[in-house]
């Protein structure tokens, strides 16, 4: 079977061709509306002057030679626009060999997969980068859901990379390489768990940097974490709303009509991979963080939800009451 990254070649290969065939036919219209005035300006013009004739042809055959040209040169343009693709950085400023955030990265991944596989959940691994959240948020992560390597992360690094965990600035940096990292396999792996992995480290390092660095954010939205995994239009979505580059806007045209999902907060939830169509679930009307599928895993959830909520809304009351302040 051919791999993935020469079925996106074919595919870039595809589009390319198409989009040569489009300008192609965009050329053939031009040529033919130009011919067209040109006949009829030469209409105008008294018939017993022959030599007018020679020269409408001369225009022609002039106009027809620099439609091709164009036509040869935007289509070398757009091929490469697709090669240069694989150079682009799309965004991340390379980092200097010994660079902390380099270190950083290393040890980030490193641990949190040690944690998930040795405890089989996820949560173990986010949850070594914020202990209290194994239990303050275990409603949206299960054992099946492979988030147990946060745990390891946070005790592994917080000490030897204090300086990056408590800088918004290097904390960005590492966002940015995720986001670089992402974007590259989606572009030349086509999709995979691992992409999901740098949207989930991506998203959940954002919200670092807003709750524990900026003060901006509340608390944790775990489930909003999680939400980067449930299909690959949001997948796709999260990685091209994040680069400055266009290199994910053909990705995005053959995802986005596929239906976003989201994830209920019902650990018993019957559906599969507990995901449904997000536009269609129900929201907590208290802290806005949990959804469900129904009102049936609503009522099922609330003992478990009922703790966390009044923990992120408390939360959220605090610190509106300090941004008024500081206003």
């Amino acid at each position: 079977m051919p791999s993935k990254k020469k079925a996106r070649g074919k595919a870039r290969a595809r589009r390319v061709a198409k989009s040569r065939k489009a300008m192609e036919e965009d050329a053939a219209v031009n040529v033919t509306a130009q011919i067209q005035r040109l006949q009829i300006g030469h209409n105008n013009i008294n018939e017993d002057e022959d030599e007018d004739e020679d020269a409408l042809l001369a225009k022609a055959i002039n106009l027809a030679a620099a439609e091709k040209y164009e036509l040869k040169a935007a289509a070398a343009a757009k091929n490469d626009e697709a090669n240069n693709s694989e150079d682009c950085l799309h965004g991340f400023d390379t980092l200097p060999e010994d660079h902390v955030c380099g270190a950083f990265i290393e040890s980030f991944i490193h641990n949190f997969f040690a944690g998930s596989e040795s405890s089989n959940s996820l949560l173990d691994g986010f949850d070594n980068s914020y202990e209290a959240t194994k239990i303050k948020y275990a409603e949206v992560w299960n054992d099946a859901d492979n988030l147990d390597g946060f745990v390891n992360v946070y005790e592994a690094t917080r000490r030897k990379y204090a300086e990056v965990w408590n800088d918004a600035d290097k904390m960005q940096l590492v966002v940015d390489f995720f986001v670089c990292n992402g974007t590259k396999k989606i572009l030349f792996d086509g999709h995979s768990d691992r992409d999901c992995y740098d949207a989930i480290f991506a998203s959940f390092l954002e919200q670092v940097i807003a709750v524990n660095i900026q003060k901006t954010q509340a608390s944790h939205d775990w489930g909003k974490i999680a939400e980067v995994k449930c299909d690959e239009h949001t997948l796709v979505s999260f990685f091209r709303k994040r680069i400055p580059c266009k290199c994910l806007d053909e990705s995005y045209k053959e995802v986005k009509s596929i239906t976003k999902m989201g994830l209920c907060h019902n650990l018993s939830c019957s559906l599969p991979d507990r995901t449904a169509e997000r536009s269609k679930m129900l929201s907590c009307t208290r802290c806005r963080r949990a959804n469900y599928c129904s009102r049936e895993c609503q009522k099922a959830a609330w003992p478990l939800h009922k703790q966390n909520c009044g923990i992120r809304t408390g939360r959220l009351d605090e610190l509106l009451s300090r941004q008024i302040e500081e206003k």
